[in-house]
């Protein structure tokens, strides 16, 4: 029970810092100060922005409101052939990664 109440508080966490880069004056400023420090500037903010706009639909509280399962694959197809730093050798190279996509 406790273990379940950690994983709710730090989800609950999480998500609130979320909420707040996005909801500051400049939410790529935000999002910058939750992305660790170690990537530098090697990162597409424009896209972990979209994308932390798709998971915060994902993650209403009221079911109606979060997007179809084929709207979210839809944009996650979208985001990934529009990011020019989509690295598709990067994908073949995790095994488990490549049986999802083959449906394995």
């Amino acid at each position: 029970m406790l273990k379940l109440f950690l994983q709710h508080l730090c989800c609950t966490h999480c998500s609130s810092k979320f909420e707040e880069a996005l909801n500051a004056p400049d939410p790529k400023e935000g999002l910058k100060r939750l992305i660790d420090p170690k990537l530098g500037d090697d990162y597409p903010i424009d896209a972990i922005l979209k994308m932390t706009h798709l998971a915060n639909a994902c993650t209403q509280e009221d079911p109606k409101l979060r997007p179809t399962m084929r709207s979210v694959v839809v944009a996650l197809m979208t985001l990934s052939s529009t990011s020019e730093f989509w690295d598709m050798n990067a994908l073949y190279e995790n095994p488990g990664l490549v049986n999802l996509m083959s449906g394995r």
